[in-house]
């Protein structure tokens, strides 16, 4: 790890910023560079980094399809609800971009498809795709008919 942030141009402090910003944990889930994600959490990496445009380490891992570095985020305790300054979440990111394996899996470890950034858009709505569609269509009455079950929504 120590050698990997040098060649980054980081010091050796896990959670030292960079000159774009990053910390060593989101540049590498920016990679979708697992094996280094893990010595960075191992080490105290800070998983509530977020870019300066206000996003997670998560949502850069959704950029890079990388369904791997999303599952060990998660699992380390990265927040896959974080949403960002313009009220978007990696999922209505990955949907927007059909990214629909990770969609399933952002909604598998529990995103909320029905969300809604600050445009009042859904991943549903943005979906780019078909499979992001259909994905979504089910998770969404899925989530409402838990919502209605539980008094949370008028029938």
């Amino acid at each position: 790890m120590t050698q990997w942030l040098t060649m980054q141009g980081f010091p050796t402090e896990v959670n030292a910023g960079g000159a774009d910003g990053l910390t060593p944990l989101l540049r590498a889930a920016a990679e979708a560079n697992v094996l280094i994600l893990r010595e960075i959490i191992a080490a105290g990496g800070d998983l509530h980094a977020v870019t300066r445009d206000g996003n997670n380490a998560v949502w850069l891992a959704c950029k890079q399809d990388s369904v791997e570095a999303i599952e060990l985020l998660s699992a380390a305790g990265a927040n896959v609800h974080h949403c960002n300054p313009d009220g978007s979440t990696a999922l209505i990111y990955a949907a927007s971009a059909g990214k629909t394996a990770v969609v399933t899996l952002l909604l598998a470890l529990g995103a909320d498809p029905l969300d809604e950034n600050v445009d009042g858009f859904s991943a549903l709505d943005l979906a780019a795709n078909i499979e992001c569609l259909q994905v979504l269509r089910v998770a969404s009455r899925q989530r409402r008919d838990r919502l209605k079950a539980v008094g949370m929504i008028e029938t």
